[in-house]
């Protein structure tokens, strides 16, 4: 699956806060198959070194996304050459370890002063940030402290967030309903996920859409036209050679 916007060079201008333009139209591509996240996610990831980070999910859902074989930890830890997850909430990694068996999971903040060991000390093709910028109040500063903490250490970044047109949303808006996680603070648009990024000091190399489950054959068909109707947005990034205006 290709990038949905085909020549950055185009809009990198504006993301970068080097030219303004009110109603910049942004043109993206409606040509190829748009896959389940975690598929991608985990093809991304196949045989690099990954730091996953915000790795265990929500505490309730852990145990069933491992039963069901949908736990992402689990799956980029059986394709990755290793892997090393961590996660701000120590119960949750406590709980997840328990249950997986996985040893390769910490407890920490990735913003902090304090480095922790476990990232600091290993070398990382990818970080994968899993539907976790949503969830942060300050997305920008987030990850231009994760940058500076760990950019010496990882060679590319990965982010999924949720669409801001994504059909059901489309559909709410029929009814008058917006039905969201409790915890979501933004939706999200191709534009806008690699502006955030640009902004912590990441360039795009890749943005993808995705599924956030496995879709039919005829979801499968319309999302080939029209995929800004997807769930998710897949952002790849790598550090600007520069800070961003």
């Amino acid at each position: 699956m290709s990038s949905i916007i085909s020549d950055f060079s185009q809009v990198y201008p504006y993301l970068d806060g080097s030219k303004f333009k009110d109603t910049i139209v942004v043109q993206y591509r409606g040509d190829g198959d748009v896959r389940y996240r975690c598929d991608v996610l985990v093809d991304i990831c196949r045989g690099k070194r990954v730091l996953h980070v915000g790795c265990c999910d929500h505490l309730p859902l852990i145990k069933r996304k491992i039963d069901n074989r949908d736990w992402l930890h689990g799956l980029i830890t059986e394709s990755s050459e290793y892997t090393v997850g961590v996660d701000i909430d120590a119960d949750a990694v406590r709980e997840a370890s328990r249950i997986s068996g996985l040893d390769n999971m910490v407890a920490g903040d990735v913003t902090s002063g304090q480095k922790i060991e476990a990232i600091s000390g290993r070398k990382f093709d990818i970080a994968v940030f899993g539907e976790v910028v949503e969830h942060i109040p300050n997305p920008v500063s987030f990850l231009s402290r994760f940058r500076e903490n760990y950019g010496d250490v990882v060679d590319q970044i990965v982010i999924t967030v949720p669409n801001a047109f994504r059909g059901g949303n489309i559909k709410g808006i029929l009814k008058n309903v917006e039905t969201i996680n409790s915890d979501h603070r933004f939706f999200f648009t191709p534009y806008t996920i690699a502006k955030v990024a640009i902004d912590a000091g990441y360039a795009p190399v890749e943005v993808k859409m995705a599924t956030f489950m496995r879709a039919g054959k005829l979801k499968s068909m319309l999302l080939r036209q029209l995929p800004l109707l997807a769930e998710d947005i897949i952002f790849i990034g790598a550090a600007a050679a520069s800070r961003p205006h």
